[in-house]
């Protein structure tokens, strides 16, 4: 080959390279601006905290009037919510996606504009404060993370954006509240040693937003048709007729009714210890929901820990009063999304009819401790407490929905009326907890329960499946006895012997060569 000929063939094959990578370069630019105009993402997280949910869908479906979300965000946050800032916008088109024209949004820096800096101090929103380092310095940078939701003449502030977790629930609950009615008004009842409404201080602060609350007589009165549910929490003493009455014919009507009875209450003011109640107080209960609260407490070696004081010293320890409920009905709205929760001073139940759904009961370790007296001391040895007692799986928490019979054949002296006997779409709750709604214990998964629970009472479902989004509180599953000794073994002599032999190979390959040529 000639040499002109060799330089001309470099040629070619130096403008065919340069020609492959502006090709390349315009099918990626190309390819970046189609996937920023046409918002094509895939979710791949296990809870799909990415994409909107039905139950976010059928809300926008049902806007009558347009919703815009104006979202405030400063510019230049450090991570994480520079991250989150990209979330949201990614989220915000999608609930525009989804409201197909009634559905608008916009996301601004306030500091680019003095009149919605001004907007923002009237909407009393504050300034997120995060600390960052620059140039070895530590330094506060004040900014905002707020959305602001305007529907007709109403408006909903979420002041301050924290993180992905709970976003869609979040922004879906205000836009709900924002565009509904009002919020559901449920009845407390509080006679007969029931608990009160100013005694639950944290059940009302976190439930306010959601639900209207009243508390009901029905010793005077029946209940009012715009209550939705009816809440009977830790009765101590058995209820008259005529509050029985007007608490079946509310049931007869499609109302509710969730009903938390068992044989002791927390008395935590005193330490570890509970209050009895009168062994006749959860007589009606059967008589009346066709559920029996069993005697005892149940006792649960799958339990959750707790702090224990003893003079100046402190330990955890786990406590089977307050058992661990991994074995939850995944079928049921209500406990669909959860994967655990715990039940405080709980008393088995057991349904009088086969119209009951199991939605949470203990582990196959777990006992009933008689009483009363109840001896619920924290510090006396698991294998002591448990000793002789037979193990099994105890119900906690039933449901009932569907067709129901009225527990009264003819109306109390003295009232007046119709006599309800029968009623389609009725729903009952019984739980053998009665300090589940106490302060000490309203938080984590306990809180998302109730709230489902209430949302289900009163036939609004439409966020139970947002509320569990993102829950990740996992207990580790407790190893059988087989099971520790197995990796006991492994980690003991398995792992060394396998040292052993990799080294044994490796001398046998370094002093035979020939053989490891061939």
């Amino acid at each position: 080959m000639s040499k002109h000929a060799l330089i001309d063939q470099r040629k070619v094959m130096r403008r065919s390279a340069w020609m492959r990578v502006v090709l390349v370069l315009l099918l990626g630019g190309l390819l970046f601006t189609l996937a920023n105009l046409s918002h094509i993402r895939s979710d791949w997280t296990e809870d799909q905290i990415y994409s909107l949910s039905d139950s976010t869908k059928q809300v926008l479906d049902a806007l009558d009037e347009p919703l815009m979300i104006r979202a405030y965000i400063t510019s230049d946050m450090p991570q994480p919510y520079g991250r989150l800032q990209r979330f949201i916008e990614d989220m915000l088109q999608s609930y525009d996606e989804a409201g197909h024209g009634k559905v608008g949004f916009d996301v601004m820096d306030p500091a680019s504009d003095a009149n919605v800096l001004a907007s923002l101090k009237a909407l009393n929103i504050p300034k997120v404060q995060v600390q960052l380092v620059e140039n070895d310095r530590a330094q506060v940078k004040q900014g905002y993370l707020a959305i602001v939701l305007e529907y007709l003449d109403r408006k909903e502030v979420i002041s301050v954006l924290q993180s992905e977790e709970g976003f869609e629930y979040l922004l879906t609950k205000k836009i709900k509240k924002l565009t509904g009615k009002g919020r559901v008004k449920i009845g407390l009842t509080s006679s007969f040693g029931a608990h009160r409404l100013d005694e639950l201080r944290r059940f009302s602060a976190w439930m306010k937003d959601d639900y209207e609350f009243v508390s009901l007589d029905l010793t005077k009165a029946a209940i009012s048709d715009d209550v939705r549910a009816v809440i009977v929490d830790g009765m101590t003493s058995s209820p008259s007729e005529l509050w029985r009455f007007h608490l079946d014919q509310f049931r007869m009507h499609g109302g509710g009714v969730w009903v938390l009875a068992g044989n002791a209450r927390p008395a935590l003011s005193k330490g570890f210890d509970v209050q009895a109640v009168e062994p006749s107080s959860n007589d009606w209960v059967r008589e009346d929901l066709k559920v029996s609260v069993e005697p005892g407490l149940v006792m649960d070696k799958r339990a959750q820990r707790v702090v224990v004081r003893n003079g100046v010293f402190q330990s955890q320890v786990d406590y089977p009063f307050v058992p661990n409920v991994l074995d939850l009905n995944k079928s049921h709205v209500i406990s669909r999304g959860l994967e655990s929760v715990s039940i405080p001073f709980v008393s088995p139940l057991l349904a009088v009819n086969d119209k009951a759904q199991v939605l949470l009961q203990s582990s196959s370790s777990a006992a009933v401790q008689d009483g009363p007296p109840f001896d619920v001391y924290p510090l006396m040895a698991l294998d002591k407490r448990f000793k002789g007692l037979q193990l099994k799986s105890q119900v906690l928490v039933l449901a009932f929905e569907g067709d129901m019979t009225s527990a009264f054949k003819k109306i109390p002296q003295g009232e007046k009326g119709d006599l309800l006997t029968h009623v389609k779409d009725g729903r009952l709750l019984v739980f053998g907890s009665p300090g589940l709604l106490d302060d000490e214990f309203m938080d984590g998964s306990a809180l998302i329960l109730t709230l489902n629970s209430l949302d289900w009472l009163s036939h609004d479902e439409a966020l139970i499946g947002l509320r569990s989004r993102g829950v990740t509180e996992r207990p580790l599953a407790a190893l059988s006895q087989s099971g520790k000794l197995v990796f006991k073994t492994l980690w003991l002599f398995g792992l060394p012997l396998f040292m052993l032999l990799f080294g044994l190979w490796r001398w046998w390959r370094l002093n035979h060569p020939l053989e490891r040529s061939k």
